[in-house]
């Protein structure tokens, strides 16, 4: 038994239309991804500016810096959602 052209075009069409059929929530779900690990990126740079010591920092009492410490840690908690103990 031989193909035709037609079958195979009629072959082609419904492989073109199932896989196309199963990319389509993948692709979604991929954008979704990529938006995740951009916002962690980002997440990740804004916290390390945070705690990053300057010279600043550098000069103050061991006192300052925790105190400073403690109210970024807290603005990054709020950022994020989380609520830390007390």
């Amino acid at each position: 038994m031989t193909l035709t052209t037609t079958d195979l075009s009629e072959i082609r069409a419904i492989v073109r239309e199932e896989v196309g059929s199963q990319v389509a929530p993948l692709a979604g779900r991929i954008e979704a991804l990529e938006n995740d690990v951009k916002e962690i990126y980002a997440m990740l740079s804004r916290m390390e500016k945070l705690l990053m010591p300057d010279k600043e920092f550098q000069k103050l009492s061991v006192e300052r810096k925790l105190l400073k410490l403690n109210r970024d840690l807290q603005a990054m908690a709020r950022e994020a959602g989380v609520s830390l103990p007390r």
